[in-house]
């Protein structure tokens, strides 16, 4: 009897570990707790016996940095990821937080490029998520395509309620690109909304988010 209880016990830890944890770890992450979120997809790479969920669990550990605004750190950790061993879906978030994280860190001309085919891979293999399109038009908007990029960035509309976090990055975005086209007042409100959605963003920590040379954001799929 003692034995049952203990073998009962176990398998209800396991699935515990199995299904409660991702699950757990997702909603941090949805809600902002990116540190909470990182220790909670540590434990999945720690316990997990599938090595499709540790590999995913990483691939979300590095958007919880970029998500945070620790571009650095979320670019090391998914350069520690060997991408050609993921699986499409999770490949997808290795590649955008790739480009990402470039972008972030201010990548130009030929880097510029790179993250740009970069993210249309991503899209390729999920093309319903509306976070990769947006890494693609800050991909687009670090390449010069400025036009193309208010396209991309306006297109996200498309997708639904983006949530606020998204929004205002969009916004934010949509702030530098009108700025690279001379158009501040429409900048200047674009940049307001970004501040209106989520007033502690990492993208409006500063007053340049109308300057024309600003750099690039999100990523994340968590």
């Amino acid at each position: 009897m003692g034995l049952a209880l203990v073998v009962a016990a176990l398998a209800g830890a396991m699935l515990a570990l199995r299904f409660v944890l991702p699950r757990l770890a997702h909603r941090s992450f949805i809600a902002g707790r990116f540190a909470e979120a990182r220790r909670r997809y540590r434990a999945i790479v720690w316990t997990s016996v599938s090595r499709r969920r540790r590999a995913a669990a990483r691939v979300s550990i590095a958007g919880a940095y970029l998500a945070e605004g620790r571009w650095a750190d979320g670019g090391a950790a998914t350069d520690a990821i060997d991408g050609d061993a993921l699986e499409p879906a999770t490949r997808a978030g290795w590649f955008n937080n790739r480009a990402y994280a470039a972008l972030r860190l201010g990548a130009r001309d030929a880097a510029a490029e790179r993250a740009l085919v970069q993210v249309r891979e991503a899209l390729r293999l999920r093309p319903e998520v509306p976070a990769l399109l947006h890494t693609e038009g800050l991909a687009l908007l670090a390449t010069g395509r400025t036009d193309e990029a208010i396209r991309v960035f306006e297109s996200l509309w498309e997708h639904g309620n983006l949530g606020p976090r998204l929004e205002s990055e969009r916004a934010a975005d949509l702030a530098r690109a009108w700025a690279a086209r001379g158009e501040t007042a429409y900048a200047a409100d674009y940049a307001r909304r970004a501040r209106q959605a989520l007033p502690d963003a990492p993208w409006n920590a500063s007053d340049d988010a109308v300057a024309p040379a600003a750099v690039m954001d999100p990523a994340l799929v968590d």
